[in-house]
């Protein structure tokens, strides 16, 4: 098995794992509140609203921060000449004729 299927087949089986709730194997309680594998799978399940709420508020403060970042890297400038960037702004046709002699 290579490793990029080795990952794959890895993660499969963890959300398999999580999706059956079952995170046990015999070495703590099914009611376990502790271990992250027991917490994570609480939170997939949609047991801890308050994981995913906070998760939601640290994924859209990102997102804005992402966006604020591309839009202050993206360059301002205003066109001199609107006709000549019109012109650049256009792709090149799909076709180009070729004279043959």
């Amino acid at each position: 098995m290579n490793p990029g299927t080795d990952w794959i087949d890895q993660a499969r089986r963890l959300l398999d794992l999580l999706r059956s709730g079952d995170a046990t194997d015999g070495t703590h309680a099914s009611d376990c509140q502790w271990c992250p594998v027991c917490k994570a799978a609480a939170v997939v399940r949609g047991e801890r609203p308050d994981v995913t709420e906070a998760l939601a508020d640290l994924l859209t403060a990102t997102s804005t921060a992402l966006r604020s970042f591309a839009e202050a890297a993206a360059p301002a400038h205003a066109p001199e000449d609107p006709a000549a960037d019109a012109d650049e702004a256009q792709p090149p046709p799909p076709v180009q004729q070729i004279e043959i002699a």
